[in-house]
């Protein structure tokens, strides 16, 4: 390499406050070595940088060039310090989260954590049959956050981060959508489309019984499946908007449950008693302080 990184950093500092003394103060170096190091780098470049036959040298046609070039050499030098001093501070590589809600639930904590800890990797699972516990449990992510199971190991703690409402929903042409209201019997004569996860462990899924039930481990499949009218489904409202609006899917109202949603709580879950860093600290009190709402069919917020 014929220029060195503190004869770049000479010449952008140069540039940005408008002289080598200038950028001498702000570097805490002598003006004599900046100005050496910028003619340092105009001899390895071979070529006129600064214009010097006024008072205050100013950038030559070659020097303008050259600065983008340096600006881009001296942005990602202050880049790999960043990175490097962050990991030498003990903040993680990365950070697994284990999501068995709606993502966009979680985007503006993740907005927030990328400004924070920009050197922090997340990587967001899916659960397998929507077990988030057990891969916290097991260690394999962080910090999970899915809908509250009626209990959980020992070894789990958990923080209720809010409500979210399933909806069951069929096909506009499925004969439960020409009901005005639906009862438990009505439902138990048609197949049963729902994620693996809830199929038996939310709060009231002993009356949401059906004689078939097909189940899948991702709630696309059982959207794709639902919008072809193979059975009647639960899912996530925020999840299908879009096809309620557009008539497509249709909202069933339970005979049992006339005047409300079916609102489900929202767990943050975390190991007990592991040692933490920096950044996973500050995601879990963010997370911990994070409120997860929306609207029900009426357009009221969920209540906690």
């Amino acid at each position: 390499m014929r220029h060195s990184l503190d004869q770049v950093e000479a010449f952008v500092m140069s540039c940005k406050w408008g002289s080598f003394s200038a950028a001498a103060r702000a570097l805490g170096r002598s003006q004599s070595t900046i100005s050496a190091s910028v003619a340092n780098l105009e001899i390895a470049l071979g070529l006129e940088l600064f214009d010097r036959s006024t008072r205050i040298p100013t950038l030559t046609a070659a020097g303008e060039t050259m600065l983008v070039e340096a600006l881009a050499v001296y942005d990602r030098c202050q880049a790999l310090e960043s990175h490097a001093d962050a990991m030498s501070e003990g903040d993680p590589a990365s950070l697994t989260i284990a999501a068995g809600i709606p993502h966009k639930n979680l985007v503006p904590v993740l907005c927030d954590f990328a400004e924070k800890f920009p050197h922090t990797d997340i990587i967001i699972r899916n659960p397998e049959k929507g077990d988030v516990a057990n891969l916290v449990q097991r260690g394999e992510a962080a910090l999970g956050v899915a809908f509250a199971q009626p209990r959980y190991v020992r070894e789990i703690q958990f923080h209720q981060m809010g409500k979210l409402i399933l909806t069951h929903v069929a096909h506009a042409e499925h004969p439960l959508a020409a009901k005005r209201t639906v009862s438990f019997d009505d439902l138990r004569e048609h197949r049963h489309i729902v994620y693996t996860a809830h199929a038996a462990s939310l709060p009231t899924t002993e009356y949401l019984q059906s004689t078939q039930v097909w189940s899948a481990d991702n709630y696309d499949a059982l959207i794709e499946m639902a919008s072809a009218g193979l059975g009647w489904a639960t899912l996530p409202r925020q999840l299908i908007l879009d096809q309620i609006g557009s008539g497509q899917l249709v909202e069933l109202q339970l005979e049992a449950y006339p005047y409300t949603d079916w609102l489900v709580s929202v767990d943050l879950l975390s190991l007990k008693g592991r040692r933490i860093g920096k950044a996973e600290s500050w995601l879990l009190t963010r997370m911990q302080s994070h409120k997860i709402q929306e609207l029900t069919r009426h357009g009221q917020p969920t209540t906690w």
